[in-house]
């Protein structure tokens, strides 16, 4: 297993020049380092070598010239799953239960965040783990569970143990599934979530995006350490969710908040 530890390595490579970040991304890693030396939270080195590894090792490419070969993270990728993984609370579960991830196009966001969910619902110690894909219309939301699908396809030692449903992917091993999800905030009252993908939460609208994911947030509760990940292309909706997460996330990495469970 790896020891090197990329959120430092990233950080270094920042602050020396050698990769190049806008601010926000900078002001992250400077509070990530920040809370370590100030032990507000806490390095597992364990905890995100693993999530690294599974990715490179079990995680294929699912279209494109370089499918089906494993995935290769760039440093910044392990940065950010070491961020996701690594960075954990004093009872050493995760310390971030919200993310917001947001890419330029064709930068691998879908295959990233299938990845993450491989992950979670296989490896991640939660049996009986439940992940959702979520978004505004079902077709949108089948575009991340499909690339999943065929990511657990590709890797035999897992997708011997899949089953493909109806309506979602089950995981004997773990008793864990993974399914597709539109809008229905009634509905979505009674989901117990490991994992939910907000896919592309730039175009969630107005009050039904707010209310969705208001009522995914809420269901994390059951779990030690659930996570609600949001991910995007640039995109902007006034009164939207993402304008809320927007604003929620500039006053963190700003200093004039005091959210401690949210990453952007």
């Amino acid at each position: 297993m790896q020891t090197e530890n990329y959120i430092l390595t990233y950080w270094q490579a920042i602050a020396d020049g050698s990769e190049t970040v806008g601010k926000w991304v900078r002001l992250l890693y400077e509070k990530i380092i920040n809370g370590i030396e100030q032990k507000a939270f806490f390095y597992n080195h364990k905890k995100a070598a693993a999530a690294i590894a599974f990715i490179e090792n079990f995680c294929h490419h699912h279209e494109g010239e370089l499918a089906p070969g494993l995935i290769k993270l760039e440093l910044w990728q392990k940065a950010f799953l070491s961020v996701l993984f690594g960075i954990v609370d004093k009872t050493g579960a995760r310390q971030f239960s919200e993310v917001l991830l947001v890419m330029a196009r064709k930068n691998g966001k879908t295959l990233l965040a299938a990845a993450i969910s491989e992950y979670m619902m296989v490896y991640d110690d939660e049996y009986g783990a439940r992940v959702f894909f979520c978004a505004p219309k079902l077709d949108q939301a089948m575009l991340c569970y499909n690339a999943f699908f065929q990511m657990v396809q590709a890797e035999p030692e897992i997708s011997i143990q899949c089953k493909k449903r109806r309506t979602d992917v089950y995981f004997a091993a773990t008793n864990s599934s993974a399914q597709p999800i539109a809008f229905s905030a009634k509905k979505s009252d009674g989901l117990n979530p490991h994992l939910a993908v907000c896919d592309e939460i730039a175009a969630w609208a107005g009050d039904p995006g707010k209310k969705q994911y208001e009522v995914l947030k809420s269901a994390l509760g059951a779990r030690t350490q659930p996570l609600l990940l949001s991910i995007s292309t640039a995109g902007y909706i006034n009164d939207g969710i993402f304008d809320e997460l927007h604003k929620r996330a500039t006053a963190i990495l700003a200093g004039t908040s005091k959210e401690s469970r949210y990453a952007p």
